[in-house]
């Protein structure tokens, strides 16, 4: 079953969006809420080999101060300089960011870092697991993460025992799987490459079933109450499109032709009924757009800026707050970062 914009109420409500200041050139990109609202990571790309991760403090959708880096341990100003990355947040609950992080040439590492305070630390020794190390997941407790490491020679998905310190292997196969996302308890979502192309699959009472294949990709899930959202691309690697399945063998497009971030997950409203994304199509690239889970109803956010994407929603204080990345006008050099109350707009 496809359920396209025609079939959705559609209603547009133009919103006012406040930028907040980066440091340096860049593009901004993959902003990420604490899950209190108070702060907002996000990176700093120049597409040329080094990724920057920076962290602000928010107050009523308002940045408050300069953006702080997150640095790695052993780096001043930067990361190591040349070529170093740092990315993909994910806020613990307790307040902490943990985040993918390499520098020049280096193995990719989980490193765990506390707002206002210096250097990040590494989550997991090489003695604990080695290789590169990516996609984390924090489980809604936050007791457990769970990520991939390629140290068996593909990507196979492990889990860290935040209470125990001990990280075991959770899935193995022979072939690579990516994005676990932690649903409730521990039942995960998570993607794997099969014969060129992506399904997804759920993990849970100890073992992977599949959940929605096709052609094409089917990536990047997340979970929205008891269904996963995802991307797909089963009409084309230029159509970008976001599908919601609610059992094994069930899909729905409720979205078409989105502009894919670069590495996020669809972004769902604090209480899993819509989803936002930006839109590809360069005539209508000027809003926000949300649509229920079911379909059924579609709302846009005209921001007055052009090629929007990458929202991302938190509530905080009783209020909803739309954090996107966006240019200010065609062929502006850099994306900007910007957030805009949309409290009973939808």
């Amino acid at each position: 079953m496809i359920l396209g914009f025609l079939l959705a109420s559609l209603v547009s409500l133009s919103a006012q969006a406040t930028e907040v200041g980066t440091v340096g050139q860049g593009h901004a990109t993959n902003p990420a809420w604490s899950s209190d609202g108070q702060y907002l990571a996000f990176e700093m790309n120049t597409f040329s080999g080094q990724i920057d991760l920076y962290v602000v403090k928010v107050q009523n959708g308002t940045a408050v101060g300069s953006p702080q880096q997150v640095k790695l341990p052993g780096s001043s100003s930067s990361f190591g300089g040349g070529n170093a990355v740092a990315e993909s947040p994910n806020w613990h609950p307790q307040g902490r960011l943990i985040f993918e992080g390499s520098n020049k040439g280096g193995t990719s590492r989980l490193y765990d870092w506390a707002p206002g305070g210096s250097g990040a630390t590494e989550l997991l020794s090489a003695a604990q697991i080695s290789g590169d190390l990516s996609w984390p997941s924090i489980r809604r407790d936050g007791a457990a993460i769970a990520f991939v490491s390629d140290v068996s020679g593909l990507g196979d998905i492990y889990v860290w025992d935040r209470n125990s310190n001990k990280v075991s292997q959770v899935l193995a196969s022979p072939f690579t799987e990516a994005a676990p996302r932690y649903g409730t308890e521990d039942i995960m979502a998570y993607s794997r490459k099969n014969r060129g192309s992506e399904d997804l699959f759920t993990f849970r009472d100890g073992k992977g079933v599949p959940l929605v294949g096709g052609n094409g990709d089917q990536s990047r899930p997340t979970w929205a109450g008891d269904s996963v959202v995802y991307f797909s691309d089963e009409r084309g690697h230029e159509h970008w499109d976001i599908g919601v399945s609610a059992g094994v063998g069930q899909k729905t497009v409720i979205a078409k032709d989105v502009r894919l971030p670069d590495r996020a997950t669809p972004a769902t409203t604090p209480d899993g009924q819509w989803v936002a994304y930006g839109l590809s199509d360069p005539e209508r690239d000027d809003r926000i757009v949300f649509t229920k889970i079911d379909g059924s109803r579609t709302v846009e956010i005209p921001t007055g800026l052009v090629a929007c994407g990458e929202p991302a929603v938190v509530e905080a204080g009783g209020r909803w707050f739309l954090a996107f990345t966006a240019l200010p006008s065609e062929g502006s050099d850099w994306r900007a970062l910007h957030v805009i109350d949309i409290t009973g707009k939808l």
